[in-house]
């Protein structure tokens, strides 16, 4: 059976998992013997070459203007719209050895290298992948993601959302007939609350996916950024001439940098067992200063965060008009899963015991992806470790102890054999609704007709009939919106299809418009000609997206790529 491999394309970090032809799952290891990847790019002084991953990373200190980071936060949108400062309002596009690059290039760099290590680890071939998304992704996102795992060599199977990947993992562990779980996924960027249905059924495990929100632009990185300001703050307090935000633009970018190292090192410091505070150190202009992080000021300072995360949860149970009662799993995941004030808040609000530990909340969503990978290549029974099986989480990354702990236990521990079928398994909902711009008759305004609405589940097909907008036109423009607006200046605009039309079509005349959305959440578009009976493709050009030719230059440079 052909390897396709489980892609966690995270905001700060990735991790990959392959299955074997008995079905075995796999956490594999990239070229710094670690399970985890950075999701960090640095560009190189020699034209094409890139650091990528803890290398790269570790540049932050010494050369942060050729790092680029979080770049999952960007992907969709346009190359010279990317990197919005607030305060000076201006944008700070990816410009590198004379090109802007694309956010949808710069992860295809990522997911090159995360394929050339599996290739290495596996010593074969790996052409194939699905990779997970969050999943408040919406369409433009979605291509963007998956349209990074082409510039990286790998035919993209499907895009699934990451809590539908943990909820295979961990699907595959639990005893219960059936349960429906919410999926507090908060990972270094951005976050996720989904809740899903799992059960027995004739043929194995059933997946289904209820709702869902979130929001692509909170993760760890807003925490980070909240104790950083406080040291900041502190540093300026205690030397009132210093200030690093107007200072010499490399001077303060190497301070950012240290500073981000310190926090985020300090972070997973804090919340292991036993440790109440940890020092933290900003140096700047030749001065120094540190500040003991508690626990009790690290939530202090980032509440704010943890009460959006709270308001997302409300969201959904309302939504979907269920309460934390009908809740049978709360199950966390994410980098920022380790962190305890979030955790304490969550147990709250819910009232629940959360379950964490249960999967490793760093590397579910890859091992979810391979199942999905696995069961399309035509497997049916996956064998993952044992639900007994525990870990130290907070340290997974780095040590070389870790490393040897996590390979004895998926060579040696006992592991449990599940059935899936994965004609039952409803990967996603629509986070947002999807429609396309009419004009209304009565007042002639223009609006936004949905076809989907929120949390209606895909692969999905709707059609609906409208006439021409003028008797004889030759072809018809389709702007497609997503958004809980009724007009398009309140919904985002996605993109256009232009279906060509033979001219000889009145007002009189109907044309059948139809949308429909695969397995990968990736919106098409169709329309029929009622009079002759003949179906019409439309592309659909999105907005931001790259063009045909800017694609196959892409594709070309690809092949000259090298990854230190």
């Amino acid at each position: 059976m052909e390897t396709i491999i489980g892609i966690d394309l995270g905001t700060t970090n990735c991790s990959v998992t392959a299955i074997d032809e008995a079905g075995k799952t796999l956490v594999i290891k990239n070229s710094q013997n670690e399970f985890i990847t950075p999701s960090a790019v640095y560009f190189c002084k020699n034209k094409n070459e890139f650091l990528v991953g803890k290398k790269a990373k570790e540049k932050s200190s010494t050369d942060p203007e050729n790092l680029v980071l979080y770049v999952k936060r960007e992907m969709g949108k346009d190359r010279n719209k990317v990197r919005f400062d607030r305060m000076t309002e201006t944008y700070h596009p990816y410009v590198y050895w004379g090109k802007v690059f694309s956010p949808e290039e710069i992860s295809g760099v990522i997911l090159k290298q995360l394929k050339t290590d599996v290739e290495k680890e596996l010593g074969k071939e790996i052409k194939k992948a699905v990779i997970t998304c969050p999943a408040y992704f919406g369409d433009t996102e979605k291509n963007a993601t998956k349209l990074a795992g082409e510039f990286a060599g790998l035919e993209v199977l499907e895009v699934i959302p990451e809590p539908t990947a943990a909820a295979l993992a961990y699907s595959a562990i639990s005893k219960k007939q059936s349960e429906t779980i919410l999926v507090f996924d908060l990972g270094g960027g951005t976050f996720d609350v989904t809740i899903l249905k799992i059960q027995d059924g004739k043929n194995g495990r059933e997946v289904e996916t209820l709702a869902t929100d979130g929001n692509h632009k909170l993760g760890g990185i807003d925490w980070d950024s909240s104790i950083i300001d406080y040291m900041i703050d502190s540093f300026e307090k205690r030397y009132p001439t210093a200030d690093i935000d107007f200072g010499p633009k490399n001077e303060r970018e190497l301070a950012y940098g240290k500073l981000r190292l310190e926090v985020e090192k300090a972070k997973v410091a804090l919340f292991k067992n036993g440790i109440d505070s940890v020092p933290v150190t900003i140096e700047y202009g030749g001065k120094s200063h540190t500040e003991n992080i508690s626990r009790s000021l690290y939530a202090k300072k980032t509440e704010k965060w943890t009460d959006q995360c709270k308001i997302y949860c409300n969201n959904i149970l309302s939504d979907s008009s269920l309460s934390w009662s009908d809740i049978d799993t709360a199950l966390m995941i994410g980098n920022m899963s380790n962190c305890t004030t979030v955790r304490d808040a969550l147990k709250e609000w819910s009232g629940k015991e959360i379950d964490f530990g249960v999967i490793n909340p760093k590397t579910c969503v890859s091992e979810g992806a391979a199942i999905k990978g696995y069961l399309l290549a035509g497997g049916d029974k996956v064998k993952v470790l044992g639900e007994n099986i525990k870990a130290d989480f907070a340290s997974f990354e780095q040590t070389e102890a870790v490393v040897e702990n996590a390979e004895k236990l998926q060579n040696s521990a006992v592991r449990k054999e599940t059935a899936f079928n994965n004609e039952k398994i409803k990967s996603g909902v629509n986070p947002l609704s999807v429609g396309i711009k009419v004009i209304n008759n009565k007042t002639g305004e223009d609006v936004v007709y949905k076809f989907f609405k929120k949390n209606s589940a895909y692969p999905i097909e709707f059609s609906h009939s409208f006439p021409p907008l003028r008797d004889g036109d030759e072809k018809l423009k389709i702007d497609v919106y997503e958004g809980e607006g009724d007009t398009p200046a309140s919904c985002k605009f996605i993109g256009s299809a232009v279906v060509q039309l033979d001219g000889k079509l009145t007002r009189q005349d109907k044309l059948d418009i139809t949308l429909s959305k695969d397995n990968n959440g990736i919106l098409q578009v169709e329309a029929k000609n009622q009079k002759t009976n003949v179906y019409m493709k439309a592309q659909i050009v999105r907005e931001n997206s790259l063009s045909e030719q800017e694609v196959n230059d892409t594709l070309e440079e690809f092949e000259n790529f090298s990854l230190g």
